[in-house]
């Protein structure tokens, strides 16, 4: 006589046939790759880095680049992300290094730009907004220093703070390589004007670092923070004041002037002088 699975036999006899075949494979194809990768993990944790990746250790220093831009530029700031984003300077560990942000004021009553502003913020989560002003004055630039403290905390988050341009090219490996061998407190750090002995025909009240692009250790600026400018300061050149507030408080005696690697590119209807000049190919500057 013949059987087949239509017949009346019993059918909780298959049923656990099947079930018992079902376990068989699970054990095999399941644990069987489970003790694969087991042997795969002790295998790499013997000769070298687990497949967990290395271990990630803090930089030797650390410097936050605060560009100053505004609102209204942002194909400046595409601009940059794409520069420094296609650079090889990640795989030298840079990025180690360095944070970049773009600081602007929020003094804008622009719907249209307020809007296309938050898309960006959404998108790269690199923009500080500062409550001031959009001028030239010292207001912009007094702010980002002062609010630093507040945004990242105290206890030296880093080590430099970078104030710069949306209009000036950093060469971040240079930049980093330049600030290696600095002290890590009371730095100021630039292209000091007056320079070369070269006097100018406008005020200059102190030396000071040009706004193209300078570096404050981040114990000056904690003491930016925690000191009020005199009012008469809010009133002048950004850049130049930083450098007189400096000397009226006795700071920044660790001054390194960084020319000729830091310089302005010479335009074509300027002349030039001791920190503006063509670009310059023979060495690798920190900034063009």
């Amino acid at each position: 006589m013949t059987h087949s699975f239509f017949s009346k036999e019993p059918p909780h006899l298959y049923l656990l046939f099947f079930s018992c075949l079902l376990l068989l494979l699970t054990i095999f194809v399941v644990y069987l790759n489970d003790f694969r990768l087991q042997s795969l993990f002790s295998a790499r944790s013997s000769n070298g880095p687990s497949v967990l990746g290395p271990v990630i250790t803090r930089p030797d220093f650390r410097v936050l680049i605060g560009i100053i831009t505004t609102p209204w530029t942002f194909e400046r700031r595409h601009l940059l992300r794409h520069v420094y984003s296609k650079s090889l300077w990640p795989a030298k560990n840079v990025t180690d290094y360095l944070n970049i942000c773009f600081v602007i004021c929020n003094g804008t009553n622009n719907e249209e730009k307020i809007s296309m502003l938050e898309l960006e913020m959404m998108a790269y989560d690199d923009i500080i907004v500062l409550n001031c002003t959009e001028t030239i004055v010292f207001s912009k630039t007094h702010s980002y220093f002062t609010s630093l403290p507040d945004l990242f905390g105290r206890g030296r988050p880093y080590d430099y703070v970078m104030k710069t341009d949306d209009d000036t090219y950093l060469r971040l490996d240079a930049l980093v390589a330049s600030l290696r061998d600095k002290p890590r407190n009371d730095m100021y750090y630039g292209v000091e004007i007056p320079c070369n002995g070269t006097e100018f025909n406008f005020w200059i009240p102190a030396p000071f670092m040009t706004g193209l692009g300078y570096v404050l250790s981040w114990d000056l600026v904690e003491w930016m923070a925690d000191s009020e400018a005199p009012d008469y300061l809010m009133l002048q050149p950004e850049d130049m004041m930083v450098g007189w507030w400096l000397q009226m408080g006795e700071k920044g005696k660790n001054r390194y002037n960084n020319f000729p690697m830091m310089y302005d590119f010479r335009g074509d209807d300027q002349e030039p002088n001791c920190f503006r000049h063509d670009l310059t190919l023979t060495r690798l500057p920190c900034t063009g």
